[in-house]
């Protein structure tokens, strides 16, 4: 008898062992408790692992949409991935903290402390003012009671509550004062800057000998810029831009063409697939190809009658703006000053900006930036100081100065030092001070049992 209970108790066993339902439900409290990982004195829970494994996966699927792409978080490579991330992100806080705490740089001095809460009234004002105009724009609620309202809307939206934020900017202030300890011998050489001008420069001529027209796209974006390509000039531009409305009509009527474009585009690959063929035993075919004609030859008459439309609304748009542009043409045949027209009568935003504003655009015969219009009338001007006449394009009407000649070849070393010392100092910098937190996250021999994830 006794041997009957025992087998069976060994086959309870064997059946909890091998059944696909585990009959052991775990305490999901407990289990978030489980340690993933032991690291500069500090025990990391299974819960606080999921936790920034989830906020991964958060912040990869926000980016992912960002760029119109779709992003799988329960795939097992993006939660690998993101847990391999929270790991390594987790134990790299751990060892931070412990050093700032070693090094005494968690203890904030009183000016240090003020700005801290300086920083976090002014988060949590654009918190509340956020939250506040998008939410109780049209509330009856005042005083304290808009306030708790507020309140407690930036809990339900999941943002920080104020003594997490000043617990968050106090770590932030301390890790700033960590890092400024660790590179605060670093500099940058005489040899490390010329080096890095000479590969500069060699990188500038091979690209803007490839595509000359990236040079005036770096001047524009206000890049520096190590050498000059040949065949540029410097161009200000005073522009009378179409008005609203004629703006709007015309960009209309565009859009109306090349829908009708498009629509005949397709009618012609229809028929051309079609073929030649008309014999009368292919009826189907036959009609068809009469019915595509037919609609070929009504989006041809549509399309002529929208672009005598189009050329009539550009005439009148041009028309309307012709009285401003015959006022500044005679201002400047009086002698008035072309940078004080451009500004009084100029609509041309980029022009009102550095560096176009002091130096003018940077205009060549490959220059594709511009529309070529404007381009070939920047180009046609045959002296420095030459004005032009009045120039159409698609943005209304232009007057021109040819104001100077960029002077090809290298850009001293003198003129660009300051911007590629301020760009090798800040690479040299990140480069000492992730070099030191590797250091320190190896020295700190963390202890990881992601098989517990599971």
């Amino acid at each position: 008898m006794r041997k009957r209970v025992i087998l069976v108790f060994l086959l309870v066993i064997a059946l909890v062992a091998t059944s696909s339902c585990s009959l052991i439900v775990k305490d999901e409290e407990v289990d978030k408790q489980t340690t993933i990982i032991e690291v500069a004195g500090k025990t990391i829970t299974k819960g606080e692992v999921n936790e920034q494994t989830e906020a991964m996966l958060d912040y990869q699927e926000y980016m992912y949409y960002l760029y119109g792409m779709s992003f799988d978080r329960t795939s097992d490579s993006s939660v690998s991935s993101a847990r391999s991330s929270a790991i390594e992100n987790l134990i790299q806080d751990a060892v931070l903290s412990k050093k700032t705490a070693e090094m005494g740089m968690d203890e904030l001095t009183a000016d240090e402390l003020s700005e801290v809460e300086q920083s976090v009234e002014s988060t949590w004002e654009s918190y509340t003012g956020s939250v506040k105009s998008t939410y109780f724009a049209d509330t009856e609620l005042t005083g304290e009671d808009l306030d708790k309202a507020i309140e407690d809307k930036l809990v339900e939206l999941g943002y920080p509550a104020k003594a997490e934020l000043l617990d968050s900017q106090k770590i932030t202030k301390a890790r700033e004062k960590l890092r400024a300890d660790v590179i605060k011998d670093v500099a940058v050489t005489q040899e490390e800057l010329e080096s890095a001008y000479s590969t500069r420069v060699g990188e500038a001529m091979t690209n803007y000998g490839n595509n000359p027209s990236t040079y005036g796209t770096d001047v524009q974006n206000g890049s520096t810029v190590y050498y000059v390509p040949a065949g540029y000039r410097f161009v200000k531009n005073i522009l009378i831009k179409f008005t609203d409305e004629d703006n709007t009509a015309i960009n209309d009527l565009q859009s109306q063409i090349t829908s009708k474009n498009s629509e005949l585009s397709t009618a012609e690959s229809s028929l051309s697939d079609l073929g030649e063929d008309t014999s009368a035993d292919d009826e189907s075919a036959a009609q068809n190809r009469a019915a595509l004609t037919e609609t070929k030859d009504r989006l041809t008459g549509e399309i002529a009658e929208l672009q005598t439309k189009l050329d009539a609304a550009k005439e009148a748009a041009y028309a309307a703006i012709q009285p401003t542009v015959d006022e500044v043409l005679a201002k400047l045949a009086e002698g008035e000053d072309f940078d004080a027209l451009m500004e009084q009568y100029g609509q041309d935003t980029g022009m009102q900006s550095s560096p176009a504003k002091e130096n003018g655009y940077p205009v060549s015969a490959d220059s594709t930036n511009w529309v070529s219009e404007f381009r070939d009338a920047a180009m046609a001007l045959e002296k420095v100081g030459d004005v032009s006449a009045a120039v159409r394009s698609s943005y209304g009407i232009h007057i021109l100065k040819y104001v100077s000649d960029a002077v090809e070849g290298e850009v001293g070393l003198d003129n660009v030092k300051d911007a590629l010392e301020s760009e090798l100092l800040a690479n040299k910098q990140e480069e000492a001070y992730t070099a030191a937190v590797d250091q320190w996250v190896s020295e700190a021999n963390a202890k990881v049992y992601e098989d517990r994830m599971n």
